[in-house]
């Protein structure tokens, strides 16, 4: 039975993942985290993105869509990733637990509050941004809602927005995965979970991005921001 529950919260991700672009961590790591460890789990979750990742940016381009600025901003991400990793392997697992809980309740906050913004980015916000997500993928595999705010605030346009996103999946995704290799936190058992996913994952972004035409997103990421916000005042009262 608990297969089940565990195969549906990945299903319900990767439609959250087809229609949106991202949140596939955001939804799924607060709900699996009560079967797996978040060092068991993360490592994981950022497969799967690498795997869908890589589907868009292999897609056909007509135009060049990520420029030099948002190219540091990738760099940097990478960069920062390791500490991430770092991060990961150090702190207690019960901190951490704490520590994720309380960040996906702050994302959905925000999320859910609608905040807008429009700043002028000079090249160093670039490369503080890049760093700080590439720094949350590194230790919680999570960082959409943020780099969602910032792509919004760099007025990008859709295209755009999912050629930054798939890129920066990419580069911080193959080197969280070498320092969890170094770190001993990359097994066997990782890619064998991860395959199990990976169909499910291709299924639920395949319609997702679908159901992206018939249903009113912004109602539809209403109520999955507040189901996060939901399972993550769960997590944290654990």
């Amino acid at each position: 039975m608990e297969i089940f529950w565990i195969l549906l919260i990945v299903l319900i991700a990767s439609l959250v993942k087809g229609i949106t672009g991202f949140g596939f961590a955001l939804v799924s790591l607060p709900l699996l985290i009560n079967w797996y460890s978040p060092k068991e789990l993360i490592p994981v979750l950022i497969l799967c993105n690498l795997f869908v990742s890589t589907v868009i940016v292999l897609q056909k381009k007509d135009e060049k869509l990520v420029n030099r600025q948002f190219k540091s901003f990738i760099i940097f991400g990478g960069l920062f990733t390791l500490f991430g990793v770092i991060t990961l392997k150090n702190i207690p697992e019960e901190m951490l637990i704490k520590a994720l809980s309380i960040i996906l309740i702050a994302l959905s906050v925000v999320s859910l509050l609608g905040i807008k913004y429009s700043l002028k980015l000079t090249d160093t916000a670039y490369k503080v941004a890049g760093a700080f997500l590439g720094f949350l993928t590194g230790s919680t595999s999570i960082s959409g809602p943020p780099m969602a705010l910032f792509l919004h605030s760099a007025n990008v346009n859709n295209k755009e927005f999912r050629e930054i996103f798939a890129w920066f999946s990419i580069v911080t995704t193959v080197i969280a995965l070498g320092g969890y290799a170094f770190f001993g936190l990359l097994t066997l058992q990782t890619f064998k979970m991860a395959g199990m996913f990976l169909p499910i994952l291709y299924f639920g972004t395949y319609f997702g991005k679908r159901l992206n035409h018939r249903l009113p997103i912004s109602v539809f990421k209403q109520s999955i921001l507040i189901i996060t916000l939901f399972s993550s005042i769960m997590l944290l009262l654990r």
